[in-house]
């Protein structure tokens, strides 16, 4: 609540700015569908996190059809599960409720429930209008997230539970880029109706790579964030 509090205070002189012919804002809003990823064979992405992200976007207008893009934006429930074929201290930096933290079994599940604060900056490009109909592409974007919110679940033999606190197993900073597609419908001269689709996958690791198998190697393997975004939105 207090982050959507910030962007909407934020988006108060935003909208005075839009008053100018060559500055949009639009607010973006939508489901968001995630996953992570790793470069590493044994250990398998499982489950789908359904997340949501909130965006102000403020856009320069280099001319009627292109345009740079920079914004503020929320990003919760990002994540997804990751299987591990080996076990061991895998959260080694957080204090976890279950009685044995340290012997995570083999073929454990983690989750990952995390919310970022971004600064997305990007290039959008316009087509001529169809009736009252014009499509967008928006690419490339790229982003730099922080780490507001990390919790975490675990199942396996013998063990099970959710909400753990493990801020400490995310990197505080998250850069990734993004490429998106869809539609504005003019509703009248000031306003437009945004539909569209994103693309965004991170570019650096988003775990913090301290855990340790039980043979004792460490966990280091690279944690890629994805999801595919739904936008719905308005155009000032």
């Amino acid at each position: 609540m207090r982050n959507i509090l910030i962007l909407g205070l934020i988006l108060i002189p935003l909208l005075s700015f839009s008053q100018f012919d060559n500055l949009k804002v639009s607010i973006l809003t939508g489901p968001s569908f995630g996953r992570i990823g790793t470069d590493n064979n044994k250990i398998s992405s499982k489950g789908i996190n359904l997340g949501y992200k909130l965006h102000i976007q403020g856009e320069y207008l280099l001319n009627d059809r292109f345009s740079i893009t920079i914004g503020l934006g929320l990003s919760l429930s990002q994540g997804g599960s990751l299987t591990f074929d080996q076990g061991g201290h895998l959260w080694s930096e957080s204090k976890l409720s279950i009685s044995k933290p340290d012997s995570l079994p083999n073929g454990v599940k983690l989750g990952y429930n995390i919310n970022y604060l971004e600064f997305p900056i990007g290039f959008k490009m316009r087509t001529n209008s169809f009736g009252k109909f014009r499509f967008y592409a928006q690419m490339p974007e790229f982003s730099t997230g922080i780490r507001t919110k990390a919790k975490g679940s675990i199942a396996g033999i013998d063990v099970k539970s959710s909400k753990e606190q493990i801020k400490k197993e995310i990197q505080f900073l998250n850069l990734s880029w993004a490429l998106g597609l869809g539609t504005e419908y003019s509703v009248s001269e000031k306003l437009d109706l945004i539909f569209g689709v994103r693309f965004f996958q991170s570019i650096t690791d988003i775990t913090d790579d301290s855990g340790r198998y039980f043979d004792n190697t460490k966990e280091n393997s690279k944690g890629i964030l994805n999801s595919l975004d739904l936008r719905f939105g308005v155009l000032f």
